[in-house]
């Protein structure tokens, strides 16, 4: 007559034990045929996020150079790369360029509201003539208020979107060839493909990106031939 076998004793089945982290807390790891495996972690429990294929690093490793304790004074060993201090500096430029997009539709709105320019300008911590001369430049040419290829590319640098974000972005944007200065000048400005180019050039696209943006879109093959 045959024993009856144990719940979670049968040899081959996997069985889970506890294990003591450094603090004190316990791990799950799951025992299957003589080897440890620490078990997966639950969604949302620290899981790593999908995101989109990035032509440069994580915006929070760029960042670690304006931690407090990376300027101390220290060992050698404690300090930054000057391949860190490069990307904290490029991380920089992209978020001002950012800021100054941000800035010009503020005061594209102000204007709609009839803000004052003294207030705005307070507001804002710039000048008077400073925003005069922007509102004229925005009555001018208000398509500078306007999203464009390099603002999307930058935002997805800096890590306010994902690599997917910004590909949907640029596929469905509508770029424009190269024009004279509409404001009367007499200088020419080049068309929204060049921004593409210099993305590249500057690392922020990748070539496979690149290539995509090009064969995917007509209207962007269009503005390729007139930059």
């Amino acid at each position: 007559m045959s024993t009856p076998r144990r719940h979670g004793t049968t040899a081959g089945t996997s069985k889970t034990a506890p294990r003591r982290s450094k603090r004190g807390a316990t791990k799950p790891v799951v025992k299957a045929k003589g080897k440890k495996v620490a078990a997966p972690r639950a969604k949302g429990a620290g899981a790593p996020t999908k995101r989109g294929t990035s032509a440069t690093p994580p915006a929070a490793m760029r960042i670690k150079i304006f931690d407090a304790i990376a300027i101390r004074k220290g060992p050698a060993s404690k300090a930054p790369s000057p391949e860190l201090v490069n990307e904290a500096a490029k991380f920089v430029r992209l978020q001002k360029e950012l800021l100054q997009i941000a800035e010009l539709r503020v005061i594209g709105l102000a204007a709609k509201v009839n803000t004052s320019q003294s207030a705005i300008a307070a507001l804002l911590g710039t000048s008077q003539p400073t925003v005069s001369r922007i509102a004229k430049q925005i009555e001018l040419n208000p398509r500078i208020l306007e999203s464009s290829p390099t603002e999307v590319i930058n935002r997805r640098a800096v890590g306010e979107i994902d690599g997917d974000e910004m590909m949907e972005a640029l596929l469905s944007y509508s770029f424009m060839p190269g024009q004279y200065d509409p404001t009367g000048g007499d200088g020419f400005i080049r068309g929204d493909w060049r921004q593409v180019e210099r993305a590249l050039v500057a690392g922020l696209i990748t070539d496979e990106e690149y290539e995509r943006i090009a064969r995917e879109l007509p209207a962007a093959k269009k503005a390729r031939v007139a930059h």
